[in-house]
């Protein structure tokens, strides 16, 4: 008999974990699976707490969501999980180790040790894509760098007023792409420089969102625009979609790569509890068959979508971030969060509603009144970002990426 606590992020289903009851059986492995929901962060520690001094400890722990991502969920995973890093090595782990990809553990190491297995969700999208009409596409490959200016000037080069640049959603995720930079656990990354980013620290992000809403006013931008906006006078949508009939048409780019930062993974073993080879043997069983692994990742069997994560993967490098955890005050991962979460409700407001037919955006008037009330408002974070890339730095000597 083991405790196996579910979060909400994977979350198992009922079917799911009757299933995986099932296959455990047929597996030969002689015990059943209890399993207990919890809440995330400090409910699901107090819990956790009370479980210890009962003597009752899970034997497989969740390790997600925490208030604070990574940082809450850090000093949780170091003092109550148990390292796999030797099980990994035995013939046993090997199996569960070869079952993802590399860039996958590099993910979830801290501190040299690896305490869960990865996290596949189904809804995570990896690049985001720009889809470029192929009437523009030789002037997109001799001139686009990246930035948006470079994308508005290809129409202005056509001398077509019609021209349209059309996104599924306005927010961090477009702004950082025009910025050449990535957002993970409260951080802006530049991709260029590899450092970390006071992305508030000048106007760049102030002057993108003048640019845009200059745009959204005359048309020649649109968000929250679905592919059913694809036309002749679309020169460029851009979304997270992988490419079906709707885009016949278009040339498929990638303008901006997903970066494996790090992450908490899924689930672990309680360094507490009184059954770890058993419950590392069951963890094992199921994350290395992906018909089991692919139900408790998207809800669903599906081992080609599996195996078609596999490949994606695969096909991205490591980055000098991947498994980097900045070393911070609660008031600073605070104010980051802070800063983050202003800037978003900001790109936010650049609309005031959807169209009800097309759900497209429709642009806010007061935009501009609202942009210079938060520019004079910034908080100074380039206290934080110059201790962050000092951190970033040495713990880039330690570890070869």
């Amino acid at each position: 008999h083991l405790i196996w606590t579910v979060g909400f992020s994977p979350y198992i289903s009922n079917e799911a974990r009757a299933e995986i009851n099932r296959f455990l059986h047929e597996k030969g492995i002689g015990c059943e699976i209890e399993f207990v929901d919890v809440e995330g962060g400090a409910v699901y520690r107090k819990w956790y707490e009370q479980q210890k001094q009962n003597n009752t400890v899970p034997d497989i722990l969740a390790v997600a969501p925490w208030e604070k991502g990574i940082y809450g969920s850090a000093d949780f995973i170091k003092s109550e999980l148990l390292p796999l890093n030797e099980y990994l090595d035995t013939e046993e782990g090997n199996s569960l180790l070869k079952s993802y990809c590399d860039i996958e553990w590099r993910q979830i190491t801290i501190d040299g040790n690896i305490y869960t297995t990865p996290k596949r969700m189904l809804t995570r999208p990896y690049d985001l894509y720009v889809y470029v009409n192929d009437r523009y596409k030789d002037s997109f490959e001799a001139s686009f760098d990246g930035s948006y200016e470079s994308l508005r000037q290809i129409c202005e080069e056509r001398g077509e007023n019609k021209a349209v640049i059309a996104s599924y959603s306005i927010g961090i995720p477009l702004i950082c792409a025009f910025l050449g930079c990535s957002y993970q656990n409260y951080l802006f990354y530049d991709m260029g420089s590899e450092s970390c980013v006071n992305l508030y620290g000048d106007n760049e992000v102030k002057e993108l969102l003048q640019e845009l809403y200059s745009d959204m006013k005359t048309g020649h931008f649109v968000s929250w625009a679905s592919s059913d906006i694809l036309s002749e006078d679309v020169v460029a949508y851009i979304t997270v979609d992988q490419p079906d009939a709707s885009y016949e048409g278009y040339t498929q780019y990638v303008l901006s790569p997903y970066v494996f930062s790090i992450n908490a993974g899924a689930f672990g073993v309680c360094a507490f509890s009184s059954k770890q080879e058993l419950a590392l043997k069951v963890l094992a069983e199921c994350f290395s068959d992906p018909t089991i692994a692919s139900l408790i990742g998207y809800g669903e069997v599906n081992i080609e979508k599996w195996n078609d994560e596999t490949e994606i993967i695969k096909a991205h490098r490591l980055d000098k971030i991947t498994g980097f955890i900045p070393e911070l005050s609660k008031e600073e991962i605070e104010k980051l969060n802070r800063l983050y979460l202003e800037i978003n409700e900001l790109c936010a407001r650049m609309i005031t509603s959807r169209d009800s037919v097309s759900g497209i955006g429709i642009v806010n008037p007061n935009f501009p009144d609202i942009l210079e009330s938060y520019s004079a408002d910034l908080e100074d974070n380039s206290e934080i970002y110059d201790k962050i890339n000092q951190q970033l730095e040495e713990w880039t000597k330690d570890h070869d990426n």
